[in-house]
């Protein structure tokens, strides 16, 4: 990971605080960084990707994982999406981590058929692109290690 400001993409800022915030639109995710580890967080939609859809955020802790976070009202359909537009430009970037999980912090209420299909997308996310796929009711606070596969389902 590139160590001085300048040599960062604009859509790229370095943070080192104990916590680490995305917010949009009344949705946040906040990462505790405990040892102030320098943290990216990459502006996705309208920086890394500027057309076609694209999550809003990737916050990418070098030693640990690569989060790419969709902050939604309610169409998580959309968001599981955008999340996929995201991970193969994101992985081919030099940024970019081995490692990649992902985060959708969507509005409240979920009915059966939408409870279904999550589990669907976190089945598919975990087969297929070998990433944890989170899906959240609220705004919460996340330890990037909750984000990580177990040994046994990476490979």
């Amino acid at each position: 990971m590139p160590t001085e400001r300048r040599s960062l993409p604009d859509y790229a800022r370095q943070h080192k605080g104990e916590w680490i915030v995305v917010e949009e639109n009344k949705r946040a995710a906040r990462f505790h960084n405990p040892d102030k580890q320098k943290i990216l967080v990459i502006h996705a939609d309208g920086g890394l990707i500027t057309s076609g859809e694209r999550a809003d955020y990737i916050v990418a802790h070098s030693e640990i994982i690569d989060v790419i976070v969709e902050l939604k009202g309610s169409d998580v359909t959309k968001a599981i999406h955008q999340i996929r537009a995201t991970q193969p430009v994101w992985k081919r970037n030099a940024l970019a981590g081995e490692k990649h999980a992902a985060l959708v912090v969507r509005g409240h209420g979920v009915s059966p058929k939408a409870s279904a299909s999550m589990d669907r997308w976190k089945r598919e996310f975990r087969k297929t692109f070998k990433m944890k796929l989170l899906i959240e009711t609220r705004n919460r606070d996340y330890e990037f290690a909750e984000f990580l596969l177990p040994e046994s389902l990476r490979d």
